[in-house]
């Protein structure tokens, strides 16, 4: 099976100059500049052309990724606001800390929330170039417009509910920005039944033009399409829609479960659980650029006596944000529960340097020279930045163990979250039987006991467990109407909340917090009268 990344090589050259010809909000269209001979002609009114632009869109998709910017944080800014992490130090913390991101003002907005709106904008732009290209183009084969349309309807689809779910007053289109209309300003934010009227076309005309098995892995297929379309469904209380999704996917016999958890996130996750994943490839043209995931989730572990840089510890780490305790309990209810035995967590690292060991300490042994202390401020600092458990999935193990710059792909879309969707799908109309074989799949494949009762709680227990740090808690939280209660619940650690010197974000959280604010630099680009979410203005 041939690698996107091929793909992105091969069309370098060709959407280099086209790229980002224009920008979702129009005003800095006609600062750009063509970069190759290629014209826009040719990207969007040929066959060959149109493939080109649609291998852009994944490249595109990766920008967020791939940005350094505020040491890496901006693909881990969900993952900060939910409730499952801890904000230690660094950027990150403190969109967990709600220093960053909860208000008009903050230079948090104005650059990680920001990229979100922007960068998601400019994916539903181009993807609708591509379509409108696609349909208007004579000649080309039927099979191979649809499979070029339904790849760029996946994307838009994708795109515009992430937006929704984060920013929830947002406007949508189906026109490309031109030279005619790129001055033309949203003057309203789009009513919630025309967003999913538009998300739902989408993904039923990908589901009915996709192939289960992309001839290139990274690609949407017809199981990512059906997953996505399940998710939209679950926002729309649509359980009936979510459960035939989510069994078509789980019955279709293109992907299942790998066998144990240490598979899912070992190599380039090439396997039967992916359903959707961003690819990277080093010292390749096309291949993206580093992340530095993994060194913001593992812990400074290094730091401490009797312990150097290592594979088997995660490698290279700062611990800026990192499993809360609401977390690691979850995961330690089943002691047999293997997804913290260094395959998704690393709960324990192992003394590695004989030299340096302190007294009495063996190499193997797991470190524990700090305390999460709940009054001494300088012992539960140095436990969370050395000792605390971290999250392994962005890690690449073919890395030297220094280097935080990783090329690993990242998963977006995998099996066991369709398994606990259809769960939940099916919990709500009323077929238990079903729910919990569903959950138990996935319980049983990380050697954890069967459950034998099964309410909304077990769900977002189990999806804690599985899917944490991969960017959809906060989403699904926020479906649920649990977002609120679960952060004053949860966020963070207490000790650490209380030594915040801006204060305790469970005393600065507001309710209104669950829209993302659209940042300023974007309302001054749209109409007057365009509403700001509640609570910004």
């Amino acid at each position: 099976m041939k690698n996107l990344n091929n793909m992105l090589s091969k069309s370098f050259y060709t959407i280099l100059g086209c790229l980002f010809l224009f920008t979702s909000c129009g005003e800095d269209f006609l600062e750009d500049k063509l970069l190759s001979n290629t014209s826009v002609d040719f990207l969007y009114s040929t066959p060959q052309g149109l493939e080109s632009a649609v291998v852009g869109l994944y490249s595109l998709n990766r920008n967020l990724y791939q940005d350094l910017s505020l040491n890496g944080t901006y693909p881990l800014i969900p993952q900060a606001k939910s409730d499952l992490g801890v904000g230690i130090t660094g950027e990150v913390s403190l969109y967990s800390r709600l220093l960053w991101g909860a208000s008009l003002g903050d230079f948090g907005t104005t650059s990680g929330v920001n990229a979100y709106w922007v960068n998601y904008y400019k994916i539903v732009d181009r993807a609708n170039a591509i379509i409108q290209g696609a349909e208007n183009l004579q000649d080309i084969d039927d099979s191979r417009r649809n499979q070029i349309l339904a790849e760029a309807k996946c994307m838009r689809a994708n795109s515009y509910f992430i937006l929704y779910r984060l920013f929830n007053n947002i406007f949508i289109t189906t026109e490309p920005t031109t030279p005619e209309n790129a001055f033309d300003v949203p003057q309203d934010k789009s009513s919630k039944e025309e967003i999913f009227s538009l998300l739902r076309a989408d993904l039923d005309f990908a589901i009915t033009n996709l192939e289960y098995n992309p001839e290139e892995f990274g690609r949407w297929g017809q199981g990512a399409a059906r997953h996505l379309r399940a998710k939209v469904a679950m926002w729309e209380n649509d359980w009936d829609e979510a459960a035939a999704q989510t069994d078509a996917v789980i019955n279709s016999g293109n992907h299942s479960l790998t066998a144990t958890t240490a598979e899912v996130f070992a190599g380039e996750l090439d396997h039967s659980e992916t359903l959707f994943a961003l690819n990277f490839e080093n010292e390749t043209i096309g291949g993206g650029s580093p992340h530095i995931m993994n060194w913001n989730v593992v812990s400074s572990y290094a730091d401490a006596p009797g312990m150097i840089q290592s594979i088997e510890n995660g490698g290279a780490g700062v611990g800026f944000l990192s499993l809360n305790d609401y977390t690691i309990n979850l995961l330690n209810e089943d002691p047999n529960d293997d997804r913290k035995d260094n395959t998704y967590y690393i709960f324990k690292y192992a003394y590695n340097d004989e030299p340096s060991l302190p007294p009495g300490k063996q190499l193997g042994d797991p470190l524990d020279l700090y305390e999460n202390s709940e009054t001494d401020q300088n012992e539960f600092m140095l436990y969370y930045r050395r000792q605390n458990p971290g999250v392994l999935k962005f890690f690449d193990e073919n890395v030297e163990p220094t280097d935080r710059n990783h090329f690993k792909n990242i998963m977006i879309y995998r099996l066991a979250e369709t398994y606990l969707i259809g769960a939940e799908a099916h919990m709500m109309l009323g077929n238990n039987t079903k729910a919990l074989e569903y959950i138990n799949e996935v319980r049983n494949r990380a050697n954890a006991a069967s459950v034998t009762t099964v309410d909304l709680q077990a769900i977002l227990d189990e999806r804690a467990r599985e899917l944490a740090f991969e960017g959809q808690r906060w989403y699904t939280l926020k479906r649920t109407g649990k977002l609120y209660e679960f952060l004053l619940d949860h966020m963070n650690n207490d000790n650490m909340n209380e030594s915040y010197p801006e204060g305790n974000p469970k005393v600065i959280l507001r309710e209104y917090m669950q829209n993302w604010p659209i940042p300023q630099q974007q309302m001054d680009l749209l109409g007057p009268s365009y509403p700001q979410n509640d609570g910004y203005n």
